[in-house]
């Protein structure tokens, strides 16, 4: 069993700021200097030629806290015929806070990608060769930087999601296929949605709902 406290500060992070800019001095289609005519059509635009900004920037401030608790029980100590059976179980609970600015206001937010609750089990047996598990893991809702269609970076809520694998194989330990192994294992049993919605908002306004579906793999390998 093991258990840590831990406390971290951040003093820079990258994220991505969205800035109201004026494109006055920049090139219209036609012209290969400012003084150049304006082109037809472009003498209303270029009288107001405001644009959004969209960059990489380097952020100051923030900080991590968190408390993370981990046990790994073989079930034999309690009870002898369980002998093979085990537990692996952990606990991460996390609070973060950064501060970007967009367009002059700094918002206070979570750090991306990171849950404040994360959760994973494993239920196993191993013995004489054969082994078998399943797992769970349960990570809360978190805000995520998430690419767009256009290949930039958004930021959006992603609800909480809760993955169920598990794996069963066997090594030969003697004989003639001694040192063969196989194994079948599936991902993502339950088949759990990715589902993301606005920051701040309702959960129900959903922004996107993808379901990949349960992966299998069947594997063998062979130890000289």
């Amino acid at each position: 069993m093991s258990a840590a406290v831990y406390f971290k500060e951040l003093d820079s992070y990258i994220y991505q700021q969205d800035t109201l800019v004026s494109f006055a001095n920049a090139l219209l289609p036609g012209q290969t200097k400012l003084t150049d005519p304006v082109p037809v059509g472009y003498a209303l635009a270029n009288a107001n030629r405001l644009g959004f900004s969209s960059q990489k920037v380097n952020g100051s401030g923030g900080h991590i806290d968190g408390l993370e608790l981990s046990a790994s029980v073989p079930l034999e100590l309690f009870y002898a015929p369980l002998d093979g059976f085990g537990i692996i179980t952990s606990l991460s609970l996390a609070e973060s806070v950064i501060k970007p600015t967009t367009f002059g206001v700094a918002n206070k937010v979570p750090l991306p990608g990171l849950s404040k609750t994360t959760f994973n089990t494993t239920l196993y047996y191993e013995k004489g060769g054969f082994s078998a598990r399943i797992s769970d893991r349960y990570r809360s809702g978190w805000f995520g930087e998430i690419s767009n269609f256009d290949g930039s970076l958004g930021t959006t809520a992603v609800k909480s999601e809760q993955l169920v694998d598990a794996q069963v194989g066997y090594e030969f330990k003697d004989g003639q296929l001694k040192g063969l192994s196989v194994s079948l294992s599936g991902s993502n049993l339950t088949d759990q949605p990715f589902v993301q919605y606005n920051y701040h908002s309702d959960p129900h306004q959903v922004i996107k709902y993808e379901k990949y579906g349960a992966v299998y793999t069947f594997s063998v390998g062979y130890k000289f």
